[in-house]
């Protein structure tokens, strides 16, 4: 069954869209093109004139994943340099408005560069990315106020708190607990930037 599409979206976006959520519940290896037609409400042939291949299918949608999710992560234009903790609770706030997602499906980025390792190594790298685009945002906005060393290891944790909530909070079909994990990281935050002084909004 096709899902119910906003108007505005085109064909191709559907389609991004329709096999991000097929491959965040069910995999890619297990999704096929079909499947990913039918739920974008299209025939499975006119598939081929956007997407020659279910590995292009795949990185349209590893693109759409970091374009959304950095694009997220940018300041409001009236919020242009903000500071640091500003920075790093728009990405808490985006992992708790997916709180229910995640308890249902697991973290997709997580899960997808999951599963490219095991199944899929030649796209690794690219599924990776995206969780590395994380801890690279992470430890920039961190050594913003602190030495480049705990500003890695600050982002490690952070970054590994979250993909671990995500995990345990589909375990249990709970989403208080991503919910109670970004609170207990709310306060780890303000604790790790009370350190340094130079935390202060700039």
């Amino acid at each position: 069954m096709s899902e119910s599409w906003p108007e505005t979206l085109t064909v191709r976006e559907r389609l991004v869209e329709a096999a991000a959520q097929l491959f965040a519940r069910r995999g890619f290896a297990s999704t096929s093109i079909g499947e990913v037609a039918q739920a974008a409400g299209i025939l499975k042939g006119n598939v081929a004139y956007y997407f020659k291949s279910k590995d292009d299918l795949l990185t349209a949608v590893i693109h759409a994943q970091r374009d959304r999710l950095m694009a997220e992560l940018q300041p409001p234009a009236a919020e242009a340099g903000d500071d640091v903790r500003s920075a790093v609770m728009r990405l808490l706030r985006q992992v708790r408005g997916s709180a229910a997602d995640l308890a249902l499906h697991g973290c997709p980025v997580g899960s997808l560069a999951g599963e490219m390792g095991r199944t899929h190594a030649a796209r690794h790298a690219d599924a990776a990315g995206l969780l590395l685009g994380l801890e690279t945002f992470l430890h920039q906005q961190f050594e913003r106020v602190m030495p480049a060393g705990d500003a890695r290891r600050c982002a490690e944790h952070l970054l590994a708190l979250l993909q671990g909530a995500a995990v345990l909070a589909q375990a249990h079909r709970d989403a208080g607990v991503v919910e109670r994990q970004v609170d207990q990281a709310e306060v780890w935050l303000d604790t790790v930037l009370a350190r340094f002084p130079a935390s202060a909004k700039r």
